[in-house]
């Protein structure tokens, strides 16, 4: 075990309280600074997730920030970045002890802590340490991060039940990569934003081109970067950490999805295509998801088991990966359009489904739920401008429409903007760069 001195020197460099200033020039991801700060005056501990390089750990430093702004004392905060080096060869719930006991010791002996521990889930067993320190009302206020949701749902899961808060960091929204690109909006209203029509869609197309990741936007070489990335999350975060035997299969089923982003896939014929047993296909389709690499949608229906009797559908994290992973889909920027838009629902915390008739076939990419009942239907499409398109999305969205009873619908594309009347039904038509400045869903 380290030494405390040689423990304390390390904390120190992490830290901030000999005078050393917060860094602050990233963007305020004001959503998540707001739940953040609301969850530091609860009890719970307070599980910050997502995947690897969304900003998490940024999102920790403006946290400090706002305290020390709020006059905490420098002194009672502790981060802790459990992936520094020093660190690797002394993992044990031992170590988390004895950072507690120095940090007590020579800095903060009696007074409330918040203690963030980053990327906690190298530490195993973590989670007893952190329920026998709530039992002892130590006055200490836990933030904990990591990368992995499987890690934490096993592990917090049992122990911990009712006595955590969770917040889900992801890559930047539009409007955050906007912000990042120092563009500032006149407004929201679309009318006000047509003068800057032309700098928006240049934007959205860099946006989906090289993703939305905040450590990868200003490298040269951002495809490069994120393929590395793609290869890091699945060994390090899935393959190492769960002990897979079979890398060849879980890899290329990895870039089988990546290749068939936004589209149908079956466990059986996956299972067939790689002459693999359906419980293996399963178990490594979780781990991807736990990695948040990609994303699973489930056909609507009001009976579970309908929903898990047919295919899903398949989205990935980012579509800068899918693009650096060479899957360009030039032939149908749609399926680009669409990956991006399902990620926006799941950043603004929509319950998402896809609707289908078996007997028409009729398609409808987003149901998005209510409380109790379906709340609305969404297509999105490249455009419109193609009669057979535009009839094959209008018929399969006022098909759901009709399902759920539903008045109004949206089609999002590339460009148009229009209020369609069809049957009773009102149908807005949207671009999906001003969807996705507005929370119009």
């Amino acid at each position: 075990m380290l030494e405390k001195n040689e423990l304390f020197k390390i904390m120190r460099e992490q830290n901030y309280w000999h005078g050393a200033d917060l860094p602050g020039n990233y963007v305020q991801r004001v959503a998540y600074l707001e739940n953040m700060n609301e969850s530091l005056s609860s009890n719970s501990i307070t599980v910050v997730k997502g995947p690897r390089r969304a900003g998490k750990t940024v999102l920790i430093h403006q946290t400090i920030k706002t305290l020390l702004k709020n006059k905490t004392k420098k002194e009672q905060t502790l981060y802790v970045n459990l992936e520094d080096y020093r660190f690797y060869t002394h993992y044990s719930l031992e170590l988390l002890e004895v950072i507690l006991d120095t940090y007590r010791e020579k800095m903060n002996p009696d007074e409330k802590a918040y203690v963030f521990f980053d990327e906690i889930q190298n530490i195993e067993g973590f989670e007893r340490f952190l329920r026998t320190k709530l039992d002892q009302l130590d006055n200490i206020k836990f933030i904990i991060t990591s990368s992995n949701a499987k890690l934490l749902s096993k592990e917090l899961g049992t122990l911990l039940t009712g006595r955590i808060t969770s917040i889900e960091v992801l890559p930047f929204s539009f409007r955050e990569y906007l912000d990042f690109h120092k563009i500032k909006l006149p407004g929201m209203d679309y009318f006000e934003l047509e003068p800057e029509k032309s700098r928006l869609k240049k934007m959205l197309n860099r946006y989906v081109e090289f993703g939305a990741i905040p450590e990868f936007l200003s490298e040269p070489n951002s495809h490069q970067r994120l393929v590395e990335y793609f290869e890091n999350v699945l060994f390090r975060d899935i393959v190492e950490r769960f002990n897979i035997r079979n890398v060849k299969l879980i890899k290329e089923l990895a870039i089988y999805l990546a290749s068939n982003a936004s589209n149908l896939y079956s466990v059986n014929r996956i299972g067939r295509t790689f002459n693999a047993s359906v419980n293996t296909i399963q178990s490594y389709l979780f781990d991807l998801n736990m990695a948040y690499l990609f994303f699973y949608v489930s056909k609507f229906s009001y009976s579970y088991k309908d929903q898990v009797s047919f295919q899903s559908k398949s989205y990935c994290l980012d579509t800068g990966l899918l693009n650096a992973m060479g899957f360009k889909f030039s032939e149908d920027r749609g399926r680009l359009l669409e990956n991006l838009v399902f990620i926006e629902l799941l950043r603004r915390g929509k319950e998402v489904y896809y609707h289908r008739d078996p007997a028409t076939s009729r398609e409808c990419d987003f149901i998005i739920k209510g409380k109790l009942k379906v709340a609305q239907a969404l297509q999105v499409t490249e455009s419109l401008s193609n009669e057979k398109t535009k009839k094959r999305e209008l018929n399969g969205l006022i098909d759901a429409m009709e399902c759920y009873s539903l008045s109004e619908g949206m089609i999002l594309t590339d460009d148009e903007y229009d209020d369609v009347t069809h049957d009773d039904f009102k149908i807005a038509v949207r671009p999906v760069w001003f969807w996705l400045l507005n929370e119009i869903a």
